[in-house]
């Protein structure tokens, strides 16, 4: 579905670019249950997009395949081109390890490899982690480049609790608005730190994944080690209980 926003919501959200921030939440403790979203979730609808290509937008490596590796299984198999916009390498998820960046990346690729057959293009843009606001202009040049073939985008929440992943968004929202592009959008972190209550009067899709996709998407995720595994007496940056969000038989993106 078109997601279209007014042009005082793109002020706004040009603005908020600048202004908002980030949740604070603790990825280490338990968020919302996820038996809450999903007994939030039941009854919405199905949904699958226009058939074309698709342009994931993925603020740090493993946010695609987090939120839609099934669906991007799915496309590709169809015959579908399907790029992921790689923004950042993710290199400040562990301050201090040297070479995270093009290691998150390498995961990046063995993930996509794992997911489809089909190669899917990547397209690494390699801005600081944490400092996407800085670099928009850049970013929504980037967006317009890439959408040059009108995919439908598929963008993080616009509220989602990351500053990279709000600033993304932010843009992906203006170059839709620009362009006249259908756009969905993922939450990752709002699992975790938000509530059902928190989305009333949202739209929801849900796109479904039979369980040899559910399986795939799973060995998929688990290329990530550095973001699952605990480096240093650390927790993960994404611990099991956050990855239940991840393991459901669809893919659900506000519509």
């Amino acid at each position: 579905m078109y997601y279209r926003a007014s042009k005082a919501k793109r002020r706004l959200a040009r603005s908020s670019m600048h202004q908002s921030q980030p949740v604070a939440f603790d990825p280490a403790r338990p968020g919302t249950r996820n038996v809450d979203w999903l007994a939030a979730l039941e009854g919405e609808p199905l949904w699958s997009p226009a058939p074309g290509p698709l342009l994931i937008v993925s603020p740090h490596p493993d946010d695609e395949v987090l939120a839609a590796g099934g669906l991007m299984r799915k496309w590709s198999e169809r015959g579908h081109a399907v790029i992921v916009l790689s923004v950042t390498d993710g290199e400040a998820a562990h301050p201090g390890w040297r070479g995270l960046g093009d290691i998150r990346q390498e995961e990046l690729e063995r993930a996509l490899a794992t997911l489809c057959s089909r190669p899917i293009r990547t397209v690494r843009l390699a801005m600081p982690d944490g400092g996407v606001r800085m670099k928009l202009t850049e970013l929504l040049c980037a967006l317009r480049k890439q959408c040059e073939s009108a995919p439908t985008l598929v963008a993080p929440f616009e509220a989602d609790g990351h500053p990279d992943h709000e600033a993304v968004a932010l843009a992906c929202l203006t170059v839709a608005d620009d362009l006249r592009l259908a756009i969905v959008r993922y939450p990752i972190w709002a699992w975790h730190h938000a509530q059902p209550a928190d989305f009333v009067g949202r739209r929801w899709g849900r796109f479904p994944l039979d369980a040899k996709t559910r399986a795939i998407k799973r060995a998929a995720m688990s290329c990530f080690s550095s973001q699952l595994d605990s480096r240093a007496a650390r927790t993960p940056i994404v611990p099991r209980h956050v990855l239940e969000y991840f393991q459901r038989d669809y893919e659900a993106f506000l519509v």
